[in-house]
């Protein structure tokens, strides 16, 4: 006895335009507002040449230069790449099954979207709190009164967020 198949309702054409809707959109994950440039000398380092008056200052703290020292260098302590790569297959593995009800109209994109945006800006976030190396100088450790070397006041691991273009 052969099968008969009938469809009783088509939600073809829902699911590609909700497909449509998806289309032509990002999430982008980082630090904004008046952290954005702190973010960006920790992400990639930084040099920075030694003046006189800085020599003087460092000397004041307790902490003199030698003659030697041309410049202070900030270490690279990526946290957005490094935090990115470390969770990004997680977060797409996290909302696999949320696209299928996206695509089903079930989920409205945005809300779609923005949960990969917030799962991916919650993600970065703990991943800097964690970062410890490379550490922090004696000095900066001591003033600040901690080792982790993205944690000062907390205001630029609090910046990271994402948004949805």
């Amino acid at each position: 006895m052969p099968c008969e198949w009938k469809t009783v309702k088509n939600d073809f054409p829902k699911m590609e335009k909700a497909a449509k809707g998806l289309n032509g959109h990002s999430v982008e994950a980082g630090c904004t507002g008046e952290s954005a440039w702190l973010a960006g000398i920790h992400e990639y380092g930084c040099h920075i040449r030694v003046t006189p008056k800085m020599r003087a200052w460092f000397a004041h703290q307790g902490y003199p230069l030698k003659k030697s020292t041309t410049q202070i260098v900030i270490p690279e302590r990526s946290f957005l790449r490094a935090g990115f790569d470390e969770y990004a297959d997680g977060v797409v593995e996290l909302y696999e099954n949320a696209l299928g009800d996206t695509l089903g109209g079930i989920m409205p994109t945005k809300l779609f979207l923005q949960g990969i945006g917030l799962e991916l800006a919650t993600k970065i976030k703990t991943y800097a709190r964690e970062l410890s190396s490379p550490p922090d100088s004696a000095m900066t450790a001591e003033r600040k009164g901690s080792s982790n070397p993205l944690v000062d006041t907390g205001a630029m691991i609090e910046s990271i967020s994402y948004e949805v273009k």
